[in-house]
């Protein structure tokens, strides 16, 4: 009988080669017509079921195979960003085809599924995909998910800050700034008010929730002369807390309606993306991704069990607060700033082919191991169970 490591001498040509077509394709979020395309149809003809538009997502899909309890889900990514897969989502794309395809031919009971997630980068109206589909219960049905991207060290678990991106429109009344200002409405001053008083903000979070907050100013007017009748602000706000995170978003939009108000301009309020949630990391899965990796002479970083803060933030969260959720963070190179041409050199699968594989046979050995043992699988749910209470 084949075990992974035969499937993986069968299939390694395979999953290299589609990573390649879709670290060539490069497309934007919400645009992979190509690459989400080019994945569903080879795990189609792998024999899976393919649902693709997936929840009015044009380049989403999910693909199942097999029958009965229990059910696997795996996250394929493969957005690219302006100066290509920047971020190696092309990876992804193979590990994910890579560990469903192999796993197919291995379990006697379950399902595997694999979810196609567009702009994880945040690009277009699929923007956060995997926050859409855990709103619209696609997750909810699981037993387990895992996740994986490329980085500069092998780790397991994951940490990522909630997360509320919107955007503020005031519209004013344009007027001459010296002949005239008092017939103008100045958008600009709304503006800068509303951004001074976000600010004074940070003040009335507690220390524990660690708010952060960015801000860009989009427009602030055409011309000196002219009394600004247009003004765009960016807010980004992140916090450890998904639910202080709601509170706190819904006081900075009372705010700055009062401010605009008092202002008289109008004012139009856009929520850029979802929101993320903060990652709510599941032991057991990440333990035993953490043995597999072991016993292939890799020790990863331990992000579970670290003091390690929060810096990032991702959609992946929004699963792991639906279902248990693992992740495996597969070094493809050292000292690598994410978005950089050094890591989209580093994404070329046939550059970081090595451990592409290594973790694509870390991930089978991890879920057969658990899909196995009903006593891991009870725990692993009782330990999402007590991870949603905390």
């Amino acid at each position: 009988m084949k075990g992974v490591n035969d499937y993986l001498l069968d299939y390694k040509d395979d999953i290299l080669k589609l990573s390649k077509s879709i670290y060539d394709f490069a497309e934007l979020g919400s645009s992979e017509y190509k690459s989400s395309g080019l994945i569903s149809k080879r795990l189609e003809d792998a024999g899976f079921y393919v649902e693709m538009p997936f929840m009015n997502m044009d380049t989403a899909f999910r693909a199942e195979f097999g029958d009965g309890r229990p059910y696997i889900g795996l996250l394929a990514e493969y957005d690219a960003l302006p100066n290509g897969h920047s971020c190696g989502h092309n990876l992804i794309s193979a590990w994910a085809y890579g560990t469903a395809v192999i796993l197919s031919k291995m379990i006697n009971s379950g399902k595997i599924i694999v979810f196609g997630t567009p702009s994880e980068e945040g690009i277009g109206p699929y923007a956060g995909s995997k926050a859409i589909m855990a709103s619209k219960g696609a997750f909810d049905d699981l037993d387990f998910v895992i996740g994986m991207h490329p980085d500069d060290r092998w780790a397991v678990g994951s940490k990522a800050l909630a997360d509320a991106e919107m955007e503020f429109t005031f519209i004013g009344r344009a007027s001459h700034m010296a002949a005239s200002p008092c017939h103008g409405i100045n958008a600009l001053d709304a503006l800068v008010a509303s951004y001074n008083a976000i600010n004074s903000l940070r003040d009335w979070a507690r220390n524990d929730r660690h708010i952060v907050i960015g801000m860009i100013i989009r427009e602030g007017g055409k011309a000196s002369n002219v009394v600004p009748d247009k003004a765009v602000l960016e807010v980004d706000i992140r916090s450890t807390s998904y639910d202080f995170l709601i509170r706190f978003v819904s006081k900075v939009k009372r705010l700055v309606k009062s401010i605009s108000e008092g202002f008289g301009t109008k004012l139009i309020i856009r929520d850029l993306m979802p929101v993320y949630s903060e990652y709510k990391y599941n032991y057991t899965i990440d333990n035993i991704i953490e043995d597999e990796l072991k016993k292939i002479n890799i020790r990863p970083y331990n992000i579970d069990k670290s003091d390690e803060i929060a810096s990032g933030s991702t959609d992946e969260a929004n699963v792991s607060l639906r279902v248990p959720t693992g992740h495996i963070d597969v070094k493809i190179g050292n000292n690598l700033p994410g978005h950089s041409e050094e890591f989209r050199l580093a994404a070329d699968p046939y550059n970081a082919s090595e451990n592409l594989i290594k973790a694509i046979r870390a991930t089978c050995n991890a879920v057969l191991r658990i899909i196995n043992d009903p006593e891991i699988l009870k725990k692993v749910r009782s330990d999402f169970n007590e991870s949603n209470k905390a």
